[in-house]
């Protein structure tokens, strides 16, 4: 059983402040749940999207892989090395944020690739076209994954504050209400005895007046 909230007065008035605290607690334990679980469908929404992607990536350097030793084995790493050297450098980025559920999470959008280098050998082609389109993939990856653990992060929290309230301050409010309730009603109680007491006695000395 949970503990009492320790009060440093027990009167009424703490019983109808300790009920609008209950109503509070319960109010904010809904919200919080509610946001949980949205966040967990983005959750696993990002998940999904980042699998489809490192899924993607993955085959297309499992088939470019083989392009490229092949050409190392013809030319030889030097003469790579060297025409390589050739191919402009420099990319252009957008990074911009979006909200998810008062979560900031990043974007990023490939805005400008450098050109093919013509010196490039021509079995090398195929990689040279990729090249766009595996950076373009590795962005979007990165985009996902951040936001993935970003919302994770706060899915934690959100669990610690939704289990704090629900298992030890809202059973310690409701037992601090039921204490403070039962205390009222034996005061009510013995006041009522009390009272029946007096009458008793009262009429008693007003028989014996008589």
């Amino acid at each position: 059983m949970s503990e009492v909230i320790r009060l440093s007065r027990v009167t009424k008035i703490e019983l109808i402040r300790l009920r609008r605290r209950l109503a509070l607690a319960r109010r904010l334990h809904r919200i919080l749940r509610d946001r949980m679980t949205l966040l967990i469908q983005d959750f696993y929404i990002a998940l999904k999207k980042s699998i489809e992607l490192r899924t993607k990536l993955n085959q297309m350097l499992k088939d470019l892989y083989p392009i490229y030793f092949n050409t190392l084995s013809l030319y030889g790493k030097n003469y790579l090395d060297t025409v390589t050297s050739t191919v402009a450098k420099g990319i252009e980025i957008l990074a911009s944020t979006r909200n998810v559920i008062g979560i900031t999470v990043s974007m990023m959008e490939l805005k400008k690739f450098p050109e093919s280098s013509v010196y490039v050998p021509v079995e090398l082609s195929q990689l040279q076209l990729k090249r766009e389109e595996i950076l373009k993939t590795v962005i979007e990856l990165a985009e996902y994954e951040k936001a993935m653990y970003l919302i994770g992060v706060e899915i934690a929290k959100l669990r610690r504050k939704v289990t704090m309230l629900d298992k030890i301050l809202i059973p310690r409010i409701l037992n601090t209400i039921r204490y403070l309730t039962m205390k009222f009603d034996e005061i009510e109680r013995e006041e009522k005895v009390r009272s029946i007491k007096i009458k008793s006695l009262l009429a008693i000395k007003r028989g014996e007046l008589l």
